[in-house]
């Protein structure tokens, strides 16, 4: 059961040692296996550029507090001085309330004259705000040539224009003016509404350069966030006072906008080339390759943005998932791109390209994006799907290609005896040798859709090199060729659940169960039955021992048991000769057909006879 006691109940040796246990730990998955070892400069190297940045970070950070403290110490100075002025104030009201005592039968006038001084009063101070707005709006345009006064100069002009508005809804709603009036009133407002302006559009630069700011000046992009945060709390209070007249500014929406247009403008020359790729011609391979390079670029900017950018926005934010989902949106634009030129692409292009989906795929996984999003779309009009069936459907027609010379060249080769006396020719052998190769090849940059379609590729394979098989059992064959293929196909099976077995352990667990191979492995035992038929079949086919059954019970040599002893050396010869050609299992499947068709053929001689 954990403690309950909170970090700051430890004191700094214990949060010294805690630090120090967990960085360990930390270590020790980074390097867990020997070949690690090889990456610890790169470590180093990452941890240093991270920890530059994080002291960076954390100094802008400190020195935002501290300006805060100052800023807290200053205004409690002022409520300090304004309290007391308040109790002299106070006092002064009690004297003057004991000399004005006598004026009571007055009452009513006094307060008519109160009032009166108090609106006159709150007219001049609002006169005088008005007329200060240019120059108080010329002096925050003046931060704004200083980007490390932005938050100043968004505090000042915030008030600006709270100033503004309110005045204008006072005209509005007050004595008619004229029109004169009207214009030179408008000018001191479109003042501020102009520096405010002025402000958003650098506001919305900095926003847009979140990555080189991130990377090298992460307190400016602090602060250009704390704007946004702070205005964001500003229009909750507008709404929930429910000050409709206000419009809501919305920067947390307008930031997102504005990443998404930096986010546009810097994948633009990648789409661009993309959407030039059909017009390549022969520079397809080429142009892929240099598409892959801009590809490979923005997967490392990622892993630097959520390294240096995200930790400059608020949590709740969630930023880095914001800025993936646009990079996401056109990455997938650009394999539509490329997947709508499959057919121009190389099988080497097209392999390239699906390797990157998977360093791709495990970059995010990394970078702590869900399983169910990280996938590009994968239906067959997009580009994923496009290339991977563009492939599959290469290999099957190589793959048809390979095992027709395969079986050609089987057939035309005398069979071959192992040292069992088994026979047998290499096609079995070579036809699954290039099936593994072409799994093996996908298997290195895909576990999911993938290699799930290549295993799906082979079994159709399976089934077509069955059906070639079959059509040379229906063809005229020898003895020893028709015992090669009952060997070959007992092998064929054995390997097909060998290949069932590694597919299935190599899928991922979204695509596991899905391979069904189960008929097809059958398939190689059918047609090893088929093919021990046949060779039962072409035994009593045989014309000198058709002969013999022929004889039977109808003469002399019969009478004299000379017909049944022949029947059953040739008998005997055949198993001898089958029991060292077969594998055991069909061996024993032999010798009970032909024993049953013998005893089928003495049954119905004996019946002719009688």
């Amino acid at each position: 059961m954990g403690s309950s006691r909170g970090p700051l109940s430890y004191s700094i040796p214990e949060l010294a040692s805690e630090s120090r246990k967990l960085a360990v730990e930390e270590v020790e998955k980074l390097l867990q296996r020997p070949e690690d070892l090889k990456r610890l400069d790169t470590l180093l190297e990452e941890y240093t550029q991270k920890h530059q940045a994080n002291k960076a970070q954390l100094s802008a950070t400190v020195a935002t507090q501290v300006e805060a403290a100052r800023a807290g110490m200053a205004l409690l100075d002022k409520a300090h001085r304004t309290l007391a002025n308040m109790q002299n104030s106070y006092k002064m009201i009690d004297k003057l309330c004991t000399e004005c005592s006598a004026l009571i039968e007055n009452h009513e006038k006094i307060q008519i004259l109160s009032a009166v001084h108090y609106n006159l009063g709150k007219t001049l101070q609002d006169v005088e705000n008005i007329v200060a707005l240019p120059n108080e709006a010329a002096e925050a345009e003046e931060m704004l040539k200083d980007d490390s006064q932005l938050l100043q100069a968004y505090e000042s002009l915030a008030i600006l224009e709270g100033t503004s508005s309110l005045a204008q809804q006072a005209l509005q709603s007050g004595a008619k003016l004229k029109l004169e009036d009207t214009h030179n009133l408008n000018a001191y407002f479109n003042k501020v509404k102009d520096t405010m302006t002025r402000f958003e559009e650098r506001l919305w630069s900095l926003i847009r350069n979140f990555v080189e700011l991130g990377h090298n000046n992460p307190a400016m992009l602090v602060a250009a966030v704390r704007i946004v945060e702070i205005q964001e709390m500003v229009d909750k209070q507008l709404e929930s006072s429910g000050r409709a007249a206000v419009p809501m500014k919305r920067y947390r929406k307008r930031m997102q906008q504005q990443i998404g247009m930096c986010i546009q403008d810097m994948t633009a020359p990648l789409l661009q080339r993309c959407s030039q790729l059909a017009a390549a011609g022969e520079d397809t391979d080429k142009r892929s390759n240099d598409i892959l390079d801009d590809a490979h670029n923005f997967v490392s900017q990622l892993a630097d943005i959520y390294d240096y950018v995200s930790p400059c926005f608020p949590e709740k934010y969630g930023i880095f998932h914001v800025i993936w989902k646009q990079y996401h949106e056109h990455l997938a634009f650009m394999l539509d791109c490329v997947g709508a030129c499959a057919e121009q692409l190389a099988n080497a292009d097209i392999l390239k390209v699906m390797g990157w989906v998977n360093q791709y795929s495990d970059t995010l996984r990394d970078l702590g994006i869900e399983e169910d999003e990280l996938g590009f779309p994968t239906g067959s009009e997009r580009g994923v799907g496009m290339l991977t069936d563009k492939y599959i459907e290469r290999m099957r027609q190589q793959l048809n290609t390979w095992f027709t010379n395969i079986l050609q060249a089987d057939m035309s080769a005398e069979p071959k005896v192992g040292d069992d006396g088994t026979i047998s020719t290499p096609g079995a052998v070579d036809f699954f040798r290039v099936v593994n190769a072409q799994v093996n090849v996908v298997e290195d940059i895909s576990k999911g859709d993938m290699l799930l379609k290549t295993g799906q590729m082979a079994v159709r394979v399976m089934r077509d090199f069955q059906d070639a098989e079959r059509r040379y059992l229906e063809g005229e064959l020898g003895v020893e060729m028709v015992c090669a293929m009952v060997n070959n196909n007992v092998r064929c099976y054995n390997e097909s659940m060998d290949f069932a077995e590694r597919v299935e352990d190599s899928l991922d667990d979204d695509h596991k169960g899905l391979l069904d191979i189960e008929e097809q492995c059958r398939g190689f035992l059918e047609l090893a039955k088929s093919a021990t038929a046949l060779l039962v079949k072409s035994i009593f086919s045989d014309t000198a021992f058709v002969d013999l059954f022929s004889k039977l019970c109808c003469s002399d040599d019969w009478k004299q048991g000379t017909i049944t002893a022949s029947i059953l050396a040739t008998l005997g010869d055949y198993l001898a000769d089958f029991k060292r050609m077969l594998e055991e299992a069909f061996f024993k499947r032999y010798a009970q057909q032909s024993t049953q068709c013998a005893a089928s053929a003495v049954l119905s001689c004996n019946s002719n006879g009688l």
